[in-house]
């Protein structure tokens, strides 16, 4: 999505924000909304050239970053990697003391490790697959790109996604440590993920579906995901940073290296039942 390749490759070169701060704010403004591809986008789009004119000259005001994002025109994959994400964070909860991810780190470590599990399914039961070393991941999983950071791996689009669901109000996340976990944009404290009212009710739309469902795309990514809620929830955060260090792709990879990457192109319309729901709720919200 080219929105969140230009927000990556800008937030790479300027700093980490913790917190939706005027800060944050002023660098959408001067580094994010200006920039010709996403002007394009936003064109394409149908955003008429008078509003264009306030993207072109960084001046979008605070309260109308959630519209700019709704926007955007999301695909399939889209949708349902932030469902998925947004069941991921339900289905911790069922494990967790204070009904949430306790960190951002390990709401990225979740993800990576989804993933990375799903790399090691064989992928023989689907029809037509190309099989390879990805197994499952050649056709389903996040879409998320992890690279080498110093706190492990890290996804700038999981991120983007992460922030998305926090301004449409489906998920909030609460300063639960004065103790950082060395995670971007968790120097300095520590924030726990979980789901607001809202959230809670857009996934009781489709996790029954999701749980149900006859793809086998959606069956073997969901599969894995609760396996490693299951794994991971039970980890202090010491030994979850121990299983981090122990990866054999981290441990050959240097800063800024590729590590994962998942599938771009996972699903047609008429393979997901909940794509009403997801367009309502999410792209539309």
């Amino acid at each position: 999505m080219v929105i969140t390749d230009v927000y990556g490759d800008a937030i790479a070169s300027s700093g980490d924000f913790e917190d939706f701060s005027e800060e944050y704010y002023d660098f959408l403004n001067r580094k994010v909304f200006p920039h010709e591809r996403v002007i394009s986008t936003l064109r394409e789009a149908g955003v008429s050239e008078e509003d264009l004119i306030v993207f072109q000259d960084g001046e979008v005001p605070c309260d109308d970053l959630v519209k700019t994002w709704n926007k955007i025109e999301f695909n399939i994959d889209e949708l349902v990697d932030m469902a998925m994400m947004l069941k991921l964070v339900k289905d911790y909860s069922f494990y967790s003391e204070n009904d949430m991810i306790e960190s951002r780190y390990r709401f990225q470590k979740l993800l990576y490790f989804i993933n990375k599990y799903l790399k090691k399914e064989e992928s023989y039961t689907i029809s037509n697959s190309v099989g390879g070393e990805l197994g499952m991941l050649d056709r389903t999983g996040y879409r998320y790109r992890f690279t080498r950071r110093d706190s492990g791996p890290y996804s700038n689009v999981a991120y983007e996604d992460k922030n998305r669901l926090y301004a449409w109000s489906l998920i909030d996340e609460l300063v639960v440590s004065e103790d950082g976990t060395g995670e971007v944009a968790e120097r300095n404290r520590r924030y726990g993920i979980k789901l607001t009212p809202r959230g809670e009710a857009m996934v009781k739309r489709v996790y029954d579906r999701i749980e149900e469902s006859d793809s086998v795309i959606i069956y073997s990514w969901n599969d894995t995901q609760n396996k490693v809620v299951r794994e991971i929830a039970g980890m202090s955060h010491d030994e979850l940073t121990n299983m981090v260090k122990g990866d054999k792709s981290l441990l050959r990879a240097e800063s800024g290296d590729e590590l994962l990457v998942g599938p771009e192109k996972k699903f047609q319309t008429s393979e997901i039942n909940f794509v009403e729901e997801l367009t309502e709720e999410i792209a539309h919200g």
